[in-house]
């Protein structure tokens, strides 16, 4: 009797640890698929951050370039406006300089001289009664034509570029027929370009110039400043023939070297 009821629990016992397999194994399994499904997850998510992080390099870079590409500019601004500086330097050095030579060429005329050297002369027969009461007058007038150009180149220099215009007009229209008439209106175009920018009213001051002063000393540097006023107007078959013009009619004049250099940029 008890053999029969130890092997009645011993059979009882085995088919419960048989009824308790089933349900374990599929918590284990199930256990095993969220670990799987978790470790999916997380390499899914390191994926997702290093994306984010590149994509936050990638645009870190773009500004970058961005900025580079901004100060590339700015330096090319900076420079030129450091050409435009230097030019501009430069043109007003050579304006200065022009300047001294003409007061120098003012300074050396003998006009002075000579009505000096007549009052100092005695009265001779061969000298007309005329002669000592016009000269004086002359000479007067040969010193208000010079005191008139230096005020008017005085204004150039002060950089009233306007009233400098004004001035060097009225000096053309009261000494039309001096010796510095030329230079006065080389000057009014000079001050047109420097100081209004005004490219076409000076091309038609250096042609007065031209056509009215044909002789004069300073038409090889009006035939290269109109050329360069009518590049500014883009206008360069003109500009080419007035350059021709200058190495034709006066090809051992400084203004034909610097001439045959703008001339070979309009090629």
């Amino acid at each position: 009797m008890r053999r029969s009821a130890l092997g009645f629990a011993l059979v009882s016992l085995f088919a419960a640890q048989t009824n308790w397999a089933g349900p374990l194994e599929d918590a284990l399994a199930q256990l095993n698929t969220l670990a799987a499904a978790n470790q999916a997850q997380n390499e899914r998510l390191a994926r997702l951050e290093a994306q984010l992080q590149s994509q936050g390099l990638l645009g870190l870079l773009n500004q970058v370039e961005t900025l580079k590409a901004d100060l590339a500019r700015l330096r090319g601004a900076q420079e030129e406006q450091a050409y435009r500086l230097e030019a501009a330097d430069k043109r007003t050095r050579d304006l200065f300089v022009d300047l001294d030579e003409r007061l120098k060429e003012v300074a050396s005329r003998p006009v002075a001289l000579r009505a000096d050297a007549i009052r100092l002369q005695p009265s001779q027969s061969l000298v007309s009664a005329r002669l000592p009461a016009e000269m004086p007058g002359q000479a007067t007038d040969a010193e208000a034509e010079a005191r008139a150009y230096e005020v008017a180149h005085g204004l150039i220099k002060a950089g009233k570029y306007k009233d400098a215009i004004v001035a060097f007009r009225d000096f053309v229209s009261q000494y039309p027929n001096g010796s510095l008439a030329a230079n006065a209106l080389y000057w009014i175009g000079i001050s047109q370009v420097t100081g209004l920018s005004d490219f076409k009213a000076a091309a038609a001051t250096y042609q007065s110039l031209l056509n009215d002063y044909p002789t004069s000393s300073k038409v090889p540097d009006t035939l290269l400043s109109l050329a360069r006023a009518q590049i500014h107007q883009d206008d360069k078959a003109s500009a080419r023939s007035t350059l021709n013009q200058l190495l034709t009619s006066h090809p051992a004049s400084k203004a034909a070297e610097n001439g045959k250099k703008l001339l070979a940029t309009l090629n």
